[in-house]
């Protein structure tokens, strides 16, 4: 169940980030938001990045984890 609460989440920060063209990456302050118009590269790895976490794994852990 939670894994689906994750995924929920993730999937509503993705659109935010996706609406506003503006994400985070990075966990220090310096460059911490990449702007879609100022950095396209950065921003759409981050955007990338988050669905691969937020998305990709929690489908697969629900899929696989009966094997684990």
């Amino acid at each position: 169940m939670m894994m689906f609460v994750f995924s929920g989440f993730a999937s509503l920060l993705i659109a935010l980030e996706l609406f506003l063209g503006v994400a985070m990456l990075g966990w220090s302050a310096d460059k911490m938001i990449v702007e879609r118009e100022k950095t396209p590269g950065p921003y759409w790895f981050a955007i990338a990045l988050h669905t691969l976490v937020g998305i990709g794994l929690p489908v697969l852990f629900v899929i696989y984890g009966d094997q684990l």
